[in-house]
């Protein structure tokens, strides 16, 4: 029985030390760069990369989603302590949140004519944002798409507009992260 104990532990304290090796961060020069938007490596069919959007001001994280991603999914998931942030050396070693810079971004299309939009540090808005003084919800891939629900029983239009006068909407955003953003061509 002991053996076998020893064995288990034995083996677990392999598996945790072969893990760290492959979950550390790249080394660039001889220091280490941690992941961030601006390093991340992007697939054109958008399947296998992460994405970056801003919980808050001072929360940046990353994660992997489908469409149908809600920013209320994520910080679940971050509150949980199931994704991680962005984070950038301090100066004794250890790491700090990094801060928004940035409110301004541009706006492309597609082939297939989905309007996207990612701010200047590479993240992408998740849920309602506005944009210009205009109100839009955009899915997990930082895209307006028809049909997004983006609130219980709210969807987005074509242009991933969000029109809503109902009450318990308007009473729920005002407890959102919904920064005052801008664009550029």
């Amino acid at each position: 029985m002991k053996k076998k104990s020893l064995l288990t532990l034995v083996v677990l304290f392999a598996l945790c030390f072969t893990f760290n090796t492959f979950a550390m961060e790249d080394l660039i020069n001889g220091e280490f760069v941690p992941d961030n938007p601006g390093n991340e490596v992007r697939y054109e069919d958008k399947t296998l990369g992460s994405r970056w959007t801003w919980l808050n001001d001072d929360i940046c994280v990353q994660f992997s989603g489908s469409y149908n991603t809600k920013k209320a999914g994520i910080q679940r998931l971050y509150d949980n302590g199931l994704i991680r942030r962005w984070g950038e050396p301090d100066g004794n070693g250890g790491r700090k949140s990094k801060s928004r810079e940035t409110y301004a971004g541009k706006w492309s299309q597609s082939e297939d004519g989905i309007w996207s939009f990612e701010f200047d540090d590479k993240t992408i808005p998740l849920g309602v944002t506005k944009i210009d003084d205009v109100l839009y919800a955009f899915n997990g891939y930082g895209e307006l798409m028809e049909g997004y629900e983006y609130y219980d029983g709210l969807t987005t239009g074509a242009d991933g507009g969000v029109n809503s006068d109902d009450p318990e909407f308007l009473s729920w955003l005002e407890t959102q992260y919904v920064p005052e953003c801008t664009s550029y061509e």
